[in-house]
């Protein structure tokens, strides 16, 4: 019994990391404002809008980018505005070689929040890269990354 409890543990600890207790910011504080850790991921560093077909949104990276570990990312989407179903980020090139795609999920009503592997070795002229699936087609953006 223990043997299955602690690993059942283990992984309801790793989800409840990143859930938003409603103290921490999620997002970037407004002009002015101190930058706040987002959900202890590190400091926040705005990166630039997006537009991929009908959804625009920030691109947020939580901390810096080291290689060989894992970098948080959100998405902010305005308010009322319908968050895209299936959503992919990573680090690296375009093509995604070498790289390792992660999914990321609903965190609020206008957050979509996922951690992506950064390449061990990270390629020259890597950026984040963003990739959602709508209406069967699958579209996808860039922005240069916060070193």
């Amino acid at each position: 019994m223990t043997k299955l409890l602690l690993p059942s543990l283990s992984l309801l600890a790793l989800f409840a990391a990143c859930g938003n207790d409603g103290k921490t910011p999620t997002s970037t504080p407004g002009p002015g404002a101190p930058a706040a850790p987002m959900n202890d991921h590190g400091t926040p560093h705005p990166l630039g809008e997006l537009t991929l077909g009908a959804h625009t949104f920030q691109v947020i990276q939580a901390g810096d980018v080291v290689a060989g570990k894992e970098a948080a990312i959100d998405l902010e989407f305005p308010a009322g505005k319908p968050l895209p179903g299936t959503v992919r980020a990573w680090i690296g090139l375009e093509s995604g070689q070498g790289s390792m795609k992660g999914r990321l999920g609903k965190e609020t009503e206008r957050i979509v929040h996922g951690h992506i592997e950064v390449p061990k070795v990270i390629p020259d002229g890597s950026k984040v890269w963003i990739e959602i699936e709508a209406n069967g087609t699958t579209l996808r953006g860039s922005l240069a990354w916060h070193p």
